[in-house]
């Protein structure tokens, strides 16, 4: 067994001085390496004012304050708007209660530094203060503290450089200026509002200090909620003069909310109360936009309230000339109507009194007009005369007109009365057929043997007009003697119904004994002829 060859000492000395040499170089060059991320990752996380990053929602580059994600909406109209969402931050330079939440613009501009600042804007409720949150209210930003100084052109830088002249709101109503503006004094300009909203007054502020995008100078923007009247012109109906004096109250006719999200009325609340003067005109306070309804509390002498709702909508175009809501009101009216009882005709020239009113004469159309009637009163009616032959057939009549000037509920309101005549139903018929007679005459005499009327039948009843109680002799083809009839002085038709032997029912009774008589002939030949046929036959059987 040979002996293991002994190992040159000097040269193992070489290689492991060697090996320690090279492992102390990599030690050294991991040191390194790990003191530079460790440099890196703290440059991230702080910017150049010591703030902490990670109160934002975006990344950054090691460029300056610049974010590195793009979030900007760029309009290559010249209008530049910035999504915003929900962020907790501290506000500053603006003021306020809460800065509105937002998403950082992506752009990069190598010209910023540190004496620039972001802004961000928001649009606020002049009267509540809350945000506006609507997309598109339109500004311009200028240089001092008018319009002046000169518009600013801002820009955006990736991926492209564009130029803005124009800022609109996203529909959290606040956006960013897509870069970062100098010290000085600065003015925006409103160009477009929201609905239900004027346009804001030019909002000046000033740059004092340098702030990033993670707290920008936060600027809000109050705008007044749009208010108009109620304008009223009141006249009366049928004439279309003014009427005065009234009295309406406004309800809201559904929730009056505003674009901030403020309920300002509650759908039925009552908000104002409008008195019109003596002309009929008025006008309520100032309101915000939206719904109402009127109910009319108070009206003028004679005139009757609106027992309905009457719907009105404020709107920003309305004036008092051009607008204004007419409201025609009426008078509470009643109406008698005088009618023939028997015909149904008007009675003209009829006299009726009126408590508090004196006569009145109905028209041509038989009627009076009853007007200028006071609230919470009773009225009573009475036929006085009629003209001849009428004869006054109805009881006096009343009505009431309640606090609101109604009556029975209505504005107008009427009733209808009948007089009559005495009148003569003459109806004579044949004794057969029952028919009303033709081809005779008939003569009406009074009791002084004086001719009423006289006709000849034409196969129908015949009615004598405007007769006097008392009594009247009908004849017939002037016959000495002839029928009395009583009139008595009550109202309807009286009614005389007779009958006649006339011509036709005397052929009528010829021809019917006629033909009776050759029946019964035939009927006892024929027997005979029978009996005697039959008693032939017996004989020849016999036989």
């Amino acid at each position: 067994m040979k002996k293991p060859k002994k190992r040159n000492i000097s040269e193992e000395s070489y290689w492991k001085t060697s090996t320690d040499i090279m492992a102390g170089v990599l030690l050294v060059i991991l040191l390194v390496l790990m003191l530079l991320l460790l440099y890196l990752t703290q440059m991230k996380k702080e910017d150049y004012t010591g703030n902490d990053r990670d109160k934002g929602n975006s990344t950054y580059s090691g460029y300056e304050t610049q974010p590195t994600t793009m979030t900007g909406n760029h309009n290559y109209d010249g209008q530049y708007t910035t999504p915003t969402q929900p962020r907790k931050n501290g506000s500053s330079g603006g003021g306020g209660e809460t800065t509105p939440v937002v998403t950082i613009p992506e752009f990069q501009n190598p010209d910023e530094g540190h004496d620039k600042t972001a802004v961000l804007v928001s649009v606020v409720d002049e009267e509540t203060k809350n945000v506006i949150k609507k997309s598109g209210i339109l500004f311009e930003l200028y240089a001092s503290k008018d319009t002046t100084g000169g518009l600013q052109k801002l820009h955006t830088y990736y991926p492209e450089k564009i130029e803005y002249k124009q800022y609109k709101t996203t529909e959290d109503g606040t956006f960013y200026l897509p870069e970062k503006i100098k010290s000085g004094w600065y003015s925006f300009h409103n160009l477009v509002a929201p609905p239900g909203y004027g346009l804001a007054e030019d909002f000046n502020f000033e740059i004092t200090e340098s702030l990033d995008w993670p707290e920008p100078y936060l600027v809000k923007i109050p705008m007044s909620p749009s208010k108009n009247k109620i304008y009223l012109n009141n006249i009366d109906k049928t004439t279309k003069k003014q009427v005065g004096n009234e009295t309406y109250e406004v309800y809201a006719a559904e929730d009056i909310v505003t674009l901030d999200g403020t309920v300002r009325y509650k759908s039925g609340q009552k908000v104002d109360t409008i008195k019109c003067n003596g002309q009929g005109t008025g006008s309520s306070k100032m309101l915000y936009l939206g719904k109402y309804y009127l109910l009319q509390k108070g009206a003028d002498q004679f005139y009757a309230l609106h027992q309905e709702q009457i719907p009105v909508q404020i709107k920003l175009t309305d004036t008092e000339k051009k607008n204004a809501i007419t409201i025609e009101n009426e008078k509470t009216r009643f109406a008698v109507t005088l009618k023939d009882e028997y015909s149904g005709e008007a009675i003209k020239d009829a006299v009726y009194s009126i408590t508090d009113k004196g006569k009145l004469t109905t028209s041509d159309n038989g009627s009076i007009l009853i007007t200028d009637l006071e609230k919470d009163k009773t009225y009573n009616v009475k036929l006085e005369s009629v003209p001849e032959p009428y004869r006054i057939s109805n009881a006096d009549l009343s009505f009431t007109v309640d606090k609101q000037g109604y009556i029975s509920g209505k504005v107008n309101g009427a009733s209808e009365q009948t007089a009559y005549m005495l009148r003569l139903y003459v109806d004579i018929k044949d004794v057969i057929f029952k028919n009303s007679v033709s081809s005779t005459g008939f003569t009406l005499y009074d009791s002084n043997q004086k001719v009423v009327d006289e006709w000849d039948a034409v196969g129908e009843a015949h009615i004598v007009e405007g007769l006097k109680p008392g009594a009247y002799t009908l004849k017939q083809d002037n016959q000495s003697s002839g029928v009395t009839i009583t009139m008595k002085d009550q109202g309807g038709l009286h009614k005389y119904e007779s009958t006649v032997w006339t011509l036709w029912d005397t052929i009528l009774t010829i021809t019917a004994v006629v033909a009776l008589g050759l029946i019964v002939f035939l009927i006892v030949r024929i027997i005979r002829v029978r009996r005697k046929k039959k008693a032939n036959e017996n004989k020849e059987i016999h036989s």
